[in-house]
């Protein structure tokens, strides 16, 4: 052929051009690609307008979450004007005749109305507390959301057809109980317990104190300021009409409080608190029972606490645990029989009656001789058991 053939390597351009573009592909394919370096100034008004960007967000989000805050903190305030003249005075009056009774002890006293029948049979509040717990309102308030019944109000109130706290309706929280009814700590609807235990009345009011508003202040999540919201409208609806209703038919206060053993607590504890410890241990504790309509005194007593449990049959505990909680019901039933003791009504003494040769005969000095006998009897029996 005339023509030239075409050859196929044959390099277009001019050849430079042609060698920098292989060097190019060369250097992506190794990934040794130099980027041209940006301006300074690029990188401060991106720096500038992404710290805007996070402030406005910031202030937009702090916004919403300080309304929430006074959306709650105005539904509180509803809650507090409504309900609290109904409770709040009712706790202030108590937390007053218990700060009393846990300074100086002023000596026995027994009124001469006192009614023992009436204050073990009508509905009435308890609370017990150690002495170093009863130095103000702040420190009532914390030691009464750990009390509970024990073997006082078991031994000392004359409870009818009381339920069985392990069996009803099981539950969460109040609102899965009918109108009426507690969600207690077994997680099971049951009618409020008689006597009814201010420590309740203590968990209702929670939601009105100080310390719940300043932990509503300090919260800056929505998701945990929701959940405060559901507290004080649960608590609102459910809680504080019970306690209410309660307070209300309430005839009597009586409370219990213990001091320390002089020698100290032991360090061994089986997983007790404080309060527990004192209860086990020999000590002196003192009661107090008001009117609550009235508001007068109707006994204040101060008891020492020493009873002995003496196991019967062929299977002893011996589980620590199990042991201290014995311990401490017959302590504290022991201290209620004392009460009882003292507040049952005087009979009258019979007059004496002349014997034949002239002396008087005291028929009720025998009859108490022979109880008295009888009784250490009973004690000597019983130690000669134990040992």
């Amino acid at each position: 052929m005339a023509g030239k053939k075409h050859d196929r390597n044959q390099v277009r351009g001019l050849p430079s051009l042609t060698e920098a573009r292989a060097e190019r592909r060369r250097a992506l394919v190794g990934g040794k690609v130099r980027l041209r370096s940006l301006p300074p100034q690029f990188w401060l008004w991106a720096a500038a307008v992404i710290a805007a960007i996070v402030v406005i967000f910031y202030k937009v989000e702090q916004g919403k979450v300080e309304g929430k805050k006074g959306a709650v903190m105005a539904k509180q305030r509803a809650v507090a004007q409504s309900l609290g003249p109904k409770i709040l005075p009712f706790r202030d009056k108590i937390e007053g005749w218990v700060t009393e009774l846990g300074k100086g002890f002023a000596g026995d006293y027994v009124a001469e109305s006192i009614s023992l029948g009436a204050i073990r049979k009508s509905p009435g509040v308890y609370l017990r507390l150690r002495v170093a717990d009863t130095k103000d309102a702040n420190t009532i308030r914390k030691a009464a959301l750990r009390s509970l019944h024990d073997g006082f109000t078991s031994c000392f109130f004359d409870r009818q057809n009381v339920p069985d706290p392990t069996k009803g309706e099981p539950c969460q929280s109040p609102a899965d109980c009918k109108p009426g009814l507690l969600c207690n700590e077994w997680n099971v609807c049951t009618p409020p317990p008689e006597p009814y235990n201010m420590r309740l009345a203590y968990r209702t009011l929670r939601v009105l104190s100080t310390a719940w508003t300043d932990e509503l202040h300090e919260t800056s999540s929505e998701l945990a300021i929701s959940a405060y919201d559901r507290d004080l409208e649960r608590v609102s609806k459910e809680d504080v009409p019970v306690a209410v209703e309660i307070l209300t038919r309430a005839r009597f206060f009586v409370t219990v409080i213990d001091e320390d053993p002089a020698e100290g607590l032991p360090s061994s504890d089986a997983g007790e608190s404080e309060a527990e410890r004192v209860q086990r241990l020999p000590h002196f504790a003192r009661v107090g029972i008001w009117e609550l309509q009235s508001g007068q005194l109707v006994a204040r007593l101060r008891r020492r606490v020493d009873a002995r449990f003496v196991p019967v049959g062929q299977a002893t505990v011996t589980r620590e645990e199990t042991v201290f909680a014995q311990q401490r019901q017959v302590n504290s039933c022991d201290l209620a029989e004392a009460v009882k003791l003292a507040a049952a009504p005087k009979k009258p003494e019979p007059a004496a009656d002349a014997g034949p040769d002239g002396a008087a005969t005291d028929a009720g000095s025998a009859a108490d001789a022979s109880a008295a006998s009888d009784a250490a009897g009973a004690v000597e029996a019983r130690d000669a058991a134990a040992d």
